[in-house]
């Protein structure tokens, strides 16, 4: 397939970022979380909407307990990871209100969706599985020789990353330049999951150096997220490709847009572990001189909450300019490691891991008529 410069939707790939969403970038960057706890243009819905606010974020639909308790059920039952949790507390969640802006088309938010115990799910899968496949690729792949975990025995999935020595010096534990002349450093586990992971790709596998998909996948997306995302969004879209990024505290995203995919679906993009800023701006239609050519919103997205974009709002400048530490929610603090044990015990030692960190996964779908060898890959 032939990708150039400008998608089928009009849109540049390499187009630079409009001045006014850089400008509040910046700016939120350079808050801490006492001030940002304190703006009342920040949308927190844990602390409450404001007046102004709730003119413009109206309650669109509701996502009943039902249809979450169903979603978690089959997330449950598609997962092969042989470390799971119970899930009988996800029937007793409470059902969800869907909230689009009005100056935002197709720009829906919802807080609290995800139960703890799908948001413990996915974390396990995401790390435990998905980082421990080699057809996934992460931002180490280009220069690094992974030393990928075993398969476990007795199953037919890699061991995880965070079962393997944390300080090991033996080179087959650790990631060795694929270069031996460059700059790059042998890593050690350690180095490679609290410093140097910052994101991996699952499905169709994106290009970041061409901002494009391949035609031929031989990554299918993983069955047990898929199914939780067609079960809650009720098959408005199908995941075939999704990004995890990997924060700290320091970490952020700089403006950009998502315009690489060929379907204008609906893109979903959930977050786990800590609080994080997410600011999202379009141009103004009709805008004039006197007034503002963008409008913005900053939002303030917790532990499982989800961030939707779709129709207008698919194609939208957006940004991720600050982590928020010390926010992570108590039933995340300790993993990977239980109080009541039940997982291998070599997570003992990364107790605490994820308290410092936040993810996102965004699941999209790339082509509205899949070509015919990326379908049957």
């Amino acid at each position: 397939m032939n990708h150039s410069s400008r998608e089928s939707h009009g849109n540049e790939k390499f187009a630079l970022p409009p001045q006014p969403i850089c400008d509040l970038y910046k700016m939120y960057q350079k808050m801490g979380n006492e001030a940002i706890n304190n703006d009342p243009n920040v949308v927190d819905f844990t602390r409450g909407l404001s007046q102004e606010q709730m003119k413009v974020l109206v309650p669109v639909e509701t996502i009943l307990s039902d249809l979450i308790a169903t979603a978690g059920a089959a997330f449950e039952s598609h997962t092969n990871l042989t470390h799971r949790v119970a899930i009988e507390a996800i029937y007793s969640h409470p059902a969800c209100t869907i909230y689009e802006h009005k100056e935002f088309p197709g720009l829906r938010l919802l807080p609290s969706l995800l139960p703890p115990e799908c948001q413990l799910l996915m974390v396990n899968a995401l790390f435990h599985r998905d980082l421990s496949n080699p057809l996934h690729t992460t931002n180490l792949t280009p220069d690094y020789e992974i030393p990928y975990p075993p398969v476990t025995k007795g199953s037919s999935h890699p061991a995880s990353f965070f079962t393997l020595p944390q300080s090991s010096t033996d080179e087959n534990k650790t990631f060795r330049p694929k270069n031996p002349h460059s700059t790059n450093k042998a890593l050690n586990i350690a180095q490679f999951l609290q410093k140097k992971l910052r994101w991996w790709t699952l499905g169709s596998q994106y290009d970041w150096k061409t901002r494009s998909y391949p035609c031929i996948s031989p990554t299918k997306f993983p069955s047990d997220i898929a199914a939780l995302v067609t079960t809650l969004f009720k098959s408005s879209f199908v995941p075939e490709s999704g990004v995890v990024l990997l924060y700290s505290p320091k970490d952020y995203m700089p403006v950009h847009r998502d315009v690489s995919e060929e379907s204008p679906r609906g893109l979903a993009s959930f977050s786990l572990g800590c609080d994080g800023l997410f600011i999202v701006a379009r141009d103004k239609p009709n805008s004039t001189a006197a007034e503002p050519k963008q409008n913005m919103i900053v939002i303030r997205v917790r532990s499982g909450d989800v961030v939707q974009m779709s129709g207008e709002s698919r194609w939208a400048w957006h940004a991720m300019p600050k982590v928020m530490a010390g926010t992570c929610p108590e039933y995340l603090k300790d993993w990977p490691a239980k109080a009541e044990g039940g997982v291998p015990k070599e997570y003992e030692k990364w107790r605490g891991y994820i308290r410092g960190k936040r993810l996102n996964i965004s699941c999209r779908q790339v082509w509205d008529d899949p070509p015919v060898n990326l379908a049957s890959a």
